[in-house]
Order: C-alpha cells, then structure tokens, then sequence
C-alpha cells in the first residue's frame, strides 16, 4: 500500500510538471507570436523572441529544438485559435439559411481583429515554397483549414467534394482583402463579407 501511494504521488509529480511545461511552452509561443506579427518571419530571432519574454535564449532552446520549431509551433497555436473561433460560429444554433452569413461575418471580423497574424501565416506558406522543414505544419493547417469548409458544407447539405476547390476561393478572396487591410484600406473587412456573401450565393 504506501509503495502504490509513493507510486502515485511521483506519478502526480510527473503529471503536474509536464503541466507546468506546457503551460510555460505556450507562454513562450504567445510572446512568439507578438513578436512575428511584428517583425515578420524573416527579421524575427530566437533573440527578439527572448527579449519580448524576459528569459534567455537558452531557455527558449530548453522548449523548442531551434527557431523553426519555435515558429511552428506559434504557427499551428494560433492557427487552432482562428478555427476554434469558426467552429463556435459553425456549430452554434443558427438557421441554416443564416449560416453562410454568419460564416463569413466572423471571417470579415478575423481580418479587422487578427490581420498582423494572418499575414504571418501567409509569410509561413509562402515559405515553406523555399525551405521544406515548414512544408509539414503548413499541410497540416490547410487539411485542417478544409476540413472547416467542409463542415460548413455538410451543414448546407451540399456534397463535401466540393470543399477543397471552395476553401481555395475563400482564401485567395480572403487573402486579398486582407492586404487591402494591411495596406490602409479600413473597409476591406466589409469589402470581403459582402462580395464572398454574394459569390457563395451562387456557388452553394
């Protein structure tokens, strides 16, 4: 009996450290994420990063192997944010002949909110065209990415083969608006929503 109790207890020790590391690890990632949507991926360090979280870079190294798995990481957290986001959207009780709208409100309103880290995960995708260690985080995204389109399809009672080459059209619409965003124009957000209302209209 008490060698099952010092057994337990060391196994809640374990639990509650890997807690404690997690939590640290995702600490670390935010302060990640500030700072890329900031400098962007190219001018962003291990050193910038460490700075903006007040610990040494050696600390950084002790959560993450080096400054790619670093940013995947920030990449693949933030990414979970935004479709967390559009599920509760998704999958709230809603008409579905209000559904689309609403979809594509909350896509408007992510652009007004989170433009500075959409542009980094776009800064990532076009990366991983050069170097190949991002080319696993980015498919991951974008399966996942479709998957949220296929959802709001099945929801629509519309075939799920057509998700792919819809998620494709949501994001080239998406992506441009979100430059005009970027780049001054305040009424992108608006822009976006009303000509993707009107496109999807005609495609589903």
């Amino acid at each position: 009996m008490i060698h099952l109790t010092k057994m337990n207890r060391l196994a809640e020790k374990a639990e509650a450290k890997s807690c404690r590391r997690a939590r640290k690890k995702d600490q670390l990632a935010d302060y990640g994420i500030t700072t890329l949507k900031r400098l962007g991926y190219a001018r962003t360090s291990l050193r910038d990063i460490a700075e903006a979280s007040g610990v040494a870079v050696g600390t950084l190294h002790y959560y993450f192997e080096d400054r790619t798995d670093l940013i995947s990481y920030c990449v693949r957290r933030y990414k979970a944010d935004f479709i967390t986001d559009m599920n509760s959207i998704l999958f709230a009780d809603v008409d579905v002949d209000k559904l689309v709208d609403h979809f594509i409100r909350g896509l408007a309103l992510s652009i007004r909110q989170e433009a500075e880290t959409h542009r980094l995960w776009y800064d990532i995708r076009s990366q991983a065209m050069f170097d190949p260690v991002f080319k696993k985080v980015v498919d991951s995204i974008e399966s996942d990415l479709t998957k949220l389109v296929a959802d709001l399809l099945k929801r629509l009672n519309i075939p799920v083969e057509q998700a792919e080459p819809l998620y494709l059209v949501l994001d080239a619409t998406f992506r441009f608006h979100l430059q005009k965003y970027l780049c001054g124009d305040h009424n992108a957000p608006e822009k976006f929503e009303k000509q993707t209302v009107a496109l999807l209209s005609k495609l589903v």
